[in-house]
């Protein structure tokens, strides 16, 4: 990992940005064994995502005959982060979200660990998103879009029945 000490970037009150393994410090941030970490975990889940995003522009690329989609690759790792962001954004509370982003909470969560990265199963931060705090709400929508299939259903067979044989 490159690490690169300046004045500008990450901005705001963050101390530490990493971009496909550059490390942008401020200067004024003290460099510890556990920002390494969590750093480095954020790199192994980037180029996860980078590979992933490759392997299926280029198999996209190779069907539509474009490799216009490639550019798609460069990208991905941080849109990717973004969108995690931005749904816990809308939801509550939403002062959390940047730490309640999947793959904040595996960094966080292991970044006191020196053994991780070494025994780290591939894209286990996707599990993450599993195990979030509103899993009880994702339940409960799964439920209510359960009852609404059943709703529709009742009534096309109600259709099929009732009002069916009045126009027949």
């Amino acid at each position: 990992m490159k690490v690169i000490k300046n004045k500008f970037i990450p901005v705001g009150d963050f101390s530490a940005m990493n971009i496909l393994g550059f490390l942008f410090i401020k200067e004024d941030t003290k460099i510890t064994k556990e920002l390494i970490r969590h750093e480095a975990i954020h790199s192994v889940q980037q180029y996860e995502i980078f590979g992933l995003s490759a392997f299926t522009a280029l198999v996209v690329s190779c069907i539509y005959a474009s490799w216009w989609y490639l550019l798609i690759t460069v990208a991905m790792p941080i849109l990717l982060y973004v969108l995690a962001w931005f749904v816990e954004l809308v939801l509550p509370p939403y002062n959390s979200a940047y730490k309640d982003s999947p793959v904040e909470r595996e960094a966080y969560l292991n970044q006191n660990n020196p053994e991780y990265l070494a025994n780290r199963p591939l894209f286990v931060w996707f599990k993450y998103f599993l195990k979030n705090r509103y899993r009880q709400q994702i339940q409960l929508m799964i439920y209510f879009f359960d009852c609404l299939v059943l709703c529709v259903e009742k009534l096309k067979l109600f259709y099929l029945l009732h009002v069916h044989q009045v126009l027949y």
